[in-house]
């Protein structure tokens, strides 16, 4: 393996698990009854965890946020589409793969934060606490 080739290799690997780990993020936010490539992460994701008055809610607080849910993805997807065209570049920047890379994992948290956040206001209400 060549000197420049194991940095490639590395980030190539970092850009999969990003990719796979933001797949299963990806199916909170898509909302479609069973329709479209995503329509199963939702139920395997919050499906087998809580029961069918939260994942109610969470679906209706998902539909009440659309604009915000999808913001976040979009913001992740333009971290990520800058990320593939970091690798791909003629000449390779260390410095600058590294900080699109921090770009991608702030963009992955805050996508993590605002489903949390919509879990968490679905269990108050279904708890009826405030």
């Amino acid at each position: 393996m060549s000197r420049r080739s194991g940095p490639r290799l590395a980030l190539a690997v970092a850009l999969g698990a990003s990719l796979l780990a933001n797949a299963f993020l990806l199916g909170f936010a898509v909302r479609n009854t069973g329709q479209g490539p995503f329509a199963g992460f939702q139920a395997e994701s919050i499906g087998r965890s809580y029961p069918d008055q939260v994942r109610a809610e969470f679906r209706n607080l998902l539909r009440e946020n659309r604009p915000r849910a999808l913001a976040a993805l979009r913001e992740l997807r333009e971290a990520r589409r800058n990320l593939a065209a970091a690798a791909n570049a003629a000449t390779f920047d260390e410095a600058e793969v590294e900080r699109i890379m921090q770009d991608v994992r702030t963009a992955t948290e805050a996508l993590q934060r605002l489903m949390q956040e919509f879990l968490l206001e679905a269990l108050r209400r279904t708890h009826g606490a405030s």
